[in-house]
């Protein structure tokens, strides 16, 4: 087996047919995108995007499965898209619970039969519920992050007023600033241009952060993570890329492109608007409101948000990095209205625009007690 990273997504993809062709069948049978990940030494996410474009090839079936949260049996179900799941009781213990996205949904696959025929050692449920404890599900809206089943999601839209409910993920919302000054300056024609090339690159960093583009507003993009520190790294990425964009095309002054990003997280429901899947609910309000109070270089966080697990660290990391140049981006929490909401709500505002190296804050110096305090310690 191939335990060095794949090169390239052939590569993986290659080495995934042949598993599900020649291992065990208890172990391609209702597997999921964890344990395949494991058996071909690869990270789960490339694994699960193989897993869809398998899927589109016809080389693997997807099931939809339901996760008693009591007795943890798992259940086959049909295509959550078309029998949308809102209270369920469980066979197995009587149970009774709200169906959510996130949690009680996941996902397995299977070879498909003109890959390989599975035999009656496929269904062994005493190997398939050792491997479901070993390895973590892959829930439904985790595969809503994957932007290729997203498209094909388009072709299965939600039946009526049906809808998915989410219990926490993360919304993102970016528009572009300077983008006035490049088409009155530039002409339609020219700024347009620049303004789809924003959209790749703001697009190739959702993607690298473990992200979705939900659709385009404008100039502005709303994406959908599963964790906020995915949420903030795509924000970093993306206003990275898109300064080397502008230095690329010589774009300074106001004619320079910037971002301006807000992020939330929160519960929603899923639903299908306009031929897509989209969300609607306060966290989507919030996240979007949000946005309009950062400016151009600026990620404006709720306070919700910027306390997960993981978020400040991101954040600290990114004022470690500017200090080592002498600079530093500053984060200031503060409280503000928001339109819609009946109280100021706490958000945590992050800049890229470093200090002046005079505005930098200065190191405290140690202590003779700090010093003798950190030797003991070693």
């Amino acid at each position: 087996m191939n335990k060095k990273p794949f090169d390239a997504p052939q590569e993986l993809y290659t080495a995934l047919r042949e598993h599900l062709r020649h291992a065990d069948e208890r172990d391609v049978g209702h597997v999921r995108p964890s344990q395949l990940a494991h058996a071909l030494h690869a990270p789960v996410r490339p694994t699960l995007e193989t897993l869809v474009d398998a899927l589109f090839n016809g080389d693997v079936v997807l099931h939809w499965e339901l996760e008693c949260p009591m007795c943890k049996a798992v259940s086959e179900i049909s295509n959550v898209f078309l029998t949308p799941l809102h209270e369920e009781k469980c066979a197995a213990c009587g149970a009774e619970f709200t169906v959510h996205a996130d949690e009680e949904t996941q996902v397995t696959f299977s070879p498909h039969p003109r890959l390989r025929e599975l035999g009656p050692d496929a269904s062994d449920s005493a190997h398939h519920d050792a491997m479901h404890h070993r390895y973590p599900a892959t829930s439904v809206q985790e595969l809503m992050t994957i932007q290729r089943f997203r498209e094909w999601a388009q072709n299965e839209p939600l039946q009526g007023n049906a809808y998915l409910e989410v219990r926490k993920m993360t919304l993102w919302f970016s528009d572009l600033t300077g983008s006035t000054a490049l088409y009155a300056r530039n002409g339609d024609p020219f700024a347009y241009s620049l303004v789809r090339e924003h959209f790749d690159l703001v697009g190739a960093a959702v993607r690298q952060a473990e992200g979705a583009i939900v659709k385009t507003i404008g100039d502005g993009v709303m994406a959908v993570f599963t964790e906020v520190g995915q949420g903030l790294q795509a924000a970093l990425d993306a206003n990275a890329r898109l300064a080397d964009f502008n230095t690329a095309n010589g774009l300074a002054g106001e004619r320079r492109l910037q971002l301006k990003i807000g992020i939330h997280s929160g519960p929603a429901i899923t639903v299908t608007l306009n031929e897509r899947l989209d969300y609607f609910g306060t966290t989507v309000n919030v996240a979007a409101r949000v946005s309009n109070l950062a400016r151009g270089r600026e990620i404006v966080l709720t306070q919700t948000a910027y306390d997960e697990p993981g978020v400040n660290e991101i954040a600290a990391r990114t004022r470690f990095a500017a200090r080592t140049r002498f600079a530093a981006y500053p984060v200031a929490c503060f409280e503000s209205d928001i339109r819609g909401l009946d109280e100021k709500i706490a958000v945590c505002r992050l800049s890229l625009d470093p200090t002046t190296p005079s505005q930098a804050p200065t190191p405290a110096k140690k202590s003779l007690r700090d010093w003798l305090s950190a030797w003991r310690k070693k």
